[in-house]
């Protein structure tokens, strides 16, 4: 028994599934604003399938000069506005002049092809070879960004799988086409279960790219959600609560760690006598000395305003005490281009101050109150008596350790 059904149906459950898509995307272009562009031209481009296949659908009830125009035309744009979608997903130069063109030429080569039913074969090469031009001409943009680098690799990964299969599965439909006529008579039925296959497939096309362009937006989202928990935007450092975890799973798996707690001096006044701007500055380099001075094992992280921290793991306390030294000295060295030379007090703790992260941030933390109330510009890596020559300890100061991290001068 040959089997037998009316495309037209599958092409009308098409038609409503491209155009409850395109809705979606639309509602979906605030979620994530670097891809709100992209979006927006894919909701288009699926608005435009949307309604090509309702002119499929609805054959019969639309004349036919003005239903095969009609889908023609959306069908081959809505590949180029899909193309579109890709170029600004992946950060390439937008061309939506090349859209925007394919369309009116597609709308004179179908006004010209008109309705003759001997030309039907020709509509559908004509419009499978468009949407086989720009699925291909998608699938290096998509690759290219997988080289550079992306937040949602999987995601891309798989919308360069889908651009390959549609591109193919266009181009066997040209190639069946030319070898036995059109799969899709006149009157929209169809025989047989593989002919049933290939329509079902571009039907619902539109839903595929759909999901996986929101996954890929979804992916680039939380990303940069867990980028802005993890990293300070100003310094590129690591957060407080990013240290605090990264130092914890470093105490645990390496022996002999250095705390070095950093503040530098007199911030306030910088910000007061040059502006906040110029005080961003001053932090920015000084996180990327810490950066660039440091070993790779190191976990650095801005603890609070212009106080950092920095773990040295394995490593001994003179090593520890020599790497603070050399960090004073260089930071002494930048040339900030203000009134006076920008300086930073340390103190430091190591293994035999406690076993745990919390013991070490408390004694660092005293060791670096003790090297502010003693002059500045030092490191401090004890908790012995002050010496006789060094500045003393105003009387207005509270304990060191009720001082609010992050509000030292």
């Amino acid at each position: 028994m040959t089997l037998v059904y009316d495309v037209r149906t599958l092409f009308f459950v098409g038609s409503l599934t491209a155009l409850a898509c395109a809705l979606m995307l639309w509602q979906s272009r605030g979620l994530h604003a670097p891809s709100a562009m992209a979006l927006r031209w894919a909701a288009g481009s699926q608005l435009m399938f949307g309604v090509a296949m309702a002119c499929i659908a609805l054959r019969g009830a639309i004349p036919e000069f003005v239903s095969y125009p009609i889908a023609n035309t959306l069908g081959g744009g809505a590949a180029a506005l899909c193309y579109e979608s890709v170029r600004r997903l992946v950060g390439a130069r937008p061309l939506p002049w090349l859209a925007a063109g394919t369309t009116v030429v597609l709308l004179a080569v179908s006004v010209m092809l008109g309705a003759d039913p001997d030309l039907f074969a020709a509509r559908l090469q004509v419009n499978s070879a468009v949407q086989a031009v720009f699925a291909t001409a998608a699938v290096p943009l998509l690759r290219a960004r997988l080289r550079r680098g992306d937040d949602a690799p999987r995601a891309l990964r798989w919308a360069t799988g889908f651009m390959t299969a549609f591109a193919l599965g266009h181009v066997l439909r040209m190639i069946f086409t030319a070898v036995r006529g059109a799969p899709v008579s006149m009157t929209g039925m169809v025989e047989g279960p593989l002919l049933m296959l290939l329509p079902a497939v571009f039907a619902l096309a539109p839903m595929a790219y759909a999901m996986i362009l929101l996954g890929l937006v979804n992916s680039r989202l939380s990303t940069e959600l867990w980028r802005l928990a993890t990293v300070d935007t100003l310094t590129g450092l690591r957060t407080r609560r990013s240290f605090i975890d990264e130092a914890r799973r470093e105490l645990a798996a390496q022996g002999r760690p250095v705390l070095l707690m950093l503040d530098l001096d007199r911030f306030k006044q910088i910000n007061d006598r040059h502006g906040h701007a110029s005080g961003d500055r001053v932090l920015a380099r000084f996180a990327r000395l810490l950066r660039e001075a440091s070993p790779e094992a190191a976990v650095i992280g801005r603890y609070g305003g212009e106080e950092f921290c920095l773990l040295l793991p394995d490593t001994s306390p003179e090593g520890g005490h020599a790497h603070a030294q050399r960090l004073c000295e260089a930071v002494r060295r930048i040339d900030h281009g203000l009134s006076a030379p920008v300086t930073v007090s340390i103190g430091l703790a190591c293994g035999s101050d406690g076993g745990t992260l919390e013991e070490l941030l408390l004694a660092a933390d005293r060791r670096l109150y003790r090297a502010k109330a003693t002059g500045r510009d030092r490191v401090v890596a004890t908790d012995g008596p002050l010496s006789p020559d060094t500045e003393p300890m105003p009387e207005a100061q509270p304990a060191a350790d009720t001082v609010p991290a992050g509000l030292r001068s």
